[in-house]
């Protein structure tokens, strides 16, 4: 089951954005302007409430407990004594007063409440839109509590599920629903598992089925590569089997075409999306077709593996055996690659422990980056990012072992540097596909950058994660504290899609936290130094 996320009163503060949107890779010069928000912000155990602009809505000198540092339309929920409260935008007005004292992070805008040991969900404005009947509920979707993509409720220890806006799609009728990763690259299927049979819902449509298999393993190009233990097949989008599920081993399906291997030790060829064999098994890997070819590495006579060569649909080699590597062309840290539909990334062997990367187009069939990198993956058709072998390095540490790695930079298919190496470990394209995201180490919690497809900087790297609000014209900047499983997410600044800040904090005196607004004009406290406390003497600060 997926992991439960509940709200109890505590002086934590917590986030909320629009789903993500998908596709548009072009920058805009004239970004959406910030939609009107009611946002609180927590700084020094207390908290205050903005608008968009930074402009203060309830001063920080108030006698809530804690506010949900969540971007509304024009409410805030805030706590006093015990008990949850939903107030209008300025707090003159308390339109949901005392309605729970335990709240439940659910989708964007919606939010679980209990009710006499039952729960039911709201939207941002008080309405309720189930009523408490249930005996659990939580967010689903591979995404933090809050920024869920449906919801999960319990009655009787089975399961059913709500849309991301409350109403109902199932019935209580499972033991267990699992999402593979994002259900958005899934066609927005889930699986399930009920008595011990297993099942497919479709979020979007409601459709509900039985199936033969218990797990995604992959999804692309239409189609799924599912499996039954650790026999694997392919199913089509709608999660009809095309093959058995007899495969020891199969690829992610690209451009008609999968690879595949019967067992363990079996050479491998590929299927097409009828399941007959259209390349036979002749080679030790097989990757990912485009529309053009795929990358191969046959199996030497004497027994040892070649070097990779590029194929066409029909098999036939369209290149000489050049490559000593060949893997997904999308650059993660510690090795963690992913596939980009259409690209490939190769390397070749310098010595014995030094490998040079480059990247090989496999719809047009040509090599865009010849090997002369230490690190390389691919943003977007006409962006990169690279690390060369005298780029600066910084020292990391894994498993209690220190080591160098190399620091990375983006460039255009020209080869024109638009962000330089030496400041980012990790860099990535964000979910919207108009922004680049850069990370100064490897690790969840560290500071994170963000940057339009040109190379200009709009978030720098103050805090630990930016979240892409299209919707709201909004970047919004949070401080992570904590554990994975027991997260503070505290919003910290919030900037215009073009980088313009509305709002952040600093710093100030004996580490108080002060917001100021995009003009650099104090907002929140304008006296700091009564947040210092008493100075102790050395014997008592020692003892505390």
């Amino acid at each position: 089951m997926e992991r439960m996320f509940s709200t109890r009163l505590a002086p934590l503060a917590f986030s909320l954005s629009a789903l993500f949107l998908a596709g548009c890779n072009e920058d805009t010069a004239q970004p959406a302007a910030l939609a009107s928000m009611v946002i609180p912000v927590c700084v020094n155990d207390e908290c205050l409430v903005l608008d968009q602009n930074g402009a203060m809505l309830v001063n920080g000198d108030n006698t809530y407990a804690v506010t949900l540092s969540i971007p509304l339309n024009n409410t805030f929920i805030f706590a006093e004594d015990g008990q949850w409260n939903l107030a209008n935008a300025n707090g003159s007005q308390i339109i949901k007063p005392n309605f729970t004292d335990g709240l439940r992070l659910l989708t964007p805008g919606y939010f679980g409440f209990e009710r006499d040991g039952k729960f039911g969900v709201m939207d941002q404005q008080g309405n309720e839109v189930q009523a408490p009947a249930y005996d659990e509920i939580y967010s689903g979707g591979d995404l933090p509590p809050g920024m869920g993509q449906y919801i999960v409720y319990g009655i009787d220890e089975k399961f059913g599920l709500l849309g991301a806006d409350g109403h109902v799609v199932t019935e209580p009728l499972f033991d267990s629903l699992t999402t593979y990763k994002d259900i958005a690259l899934a066609g927005g299927w889930i699986l399930a598992e009920r008595d011990a049979q297993n099942w497919v819902i479709n979020l979007q449509t409601g459709e509900t089925k039985q199936v033969g298999f218990d797990k995604f393993d992959e999804y692309a190009n239409d189609h799924f590569v599912v499996s039954l233990g650790s026999k694997k097949g392919l199913a089509d989008a709608s999660n009809k089997l095309l093959t058995d599920l007899k495969y020891y081993w199969m690829g992610i399906p690209g451009n008609g075409l999968v690879a595949f291997k019967e067992n363990h030790d079996s050479l491998c060829g590929y299927l097409d999306f009828q399941g007959k064999v259209a390349i036979a098994p002749a080679y030790a890997e097989c990757e990912v077709f485009g529309q053009k070819g795929a990358m191969v590495k046959p199996k030497t006579d004497d027994g040892g593996k070649g070097k990779f060569s590029f194929i066409a649909r029909t098999g036939q080699a369209l290149t000489e055996p050049t490559f000593d590597w060949v893997g997904p062309a999308v650059h993660a840290p510690m090795g963690m690659f992913k596939n980009a539909p259409g690209y490939t990334q190769t390397g070749t062997l310098q010595n014995m422990f030094v490998a040079y990367y480059g990247i090989f187009d496999t719809d047009k069939g040509i090599e865009l980056l010849k090997p002369e990198y230490v690190q390389v993956g691919v943003l977007t058709p006409d962006l990169f990012v690279f690390a060369k072998p005298d780029s600066p390095t910084k020292t990391v540490t894994f498993l209690g072992a220190a080591n160098q790695q190399p620091t990375l930079g983006v460039m255009n298919a020209s080869g024109k540097v638009l962000i330089e190496p030496g400041q980012y470990l990790h860099i990535t394209l964000d979910k919207s596909g108009r922004f680049i995201r850069a990370m100064t180490e490897s690790t969840r919690q560290t500071n994170t950058a963000l940057y339009d497809l040109k190379g200009k900087l709009l978030v720098p790297a103050q805090w630990q994660e930016v979240v892409v609000d299209e919707a709201r014209g909004a970047l919004f900047a949070y401080a992570l504290e904590g554990t994975p499983n027991d997260e503070t997410r505290s919003l910290r600044a919030l900037y215009s899609l073009n980088g313009t800040p509305s709002f952040q904090t600093r710093t100030v005196g004996c580490d108080v936290q002060q917001v100021i607004d995009g003009s650099g004009k104090v907002v929140w406290p304008t006296d700091p130094e009564n947040f210092c406390g008493e100075p102790e003497d050395d014997e008592a600060a020692d003892a505390q």
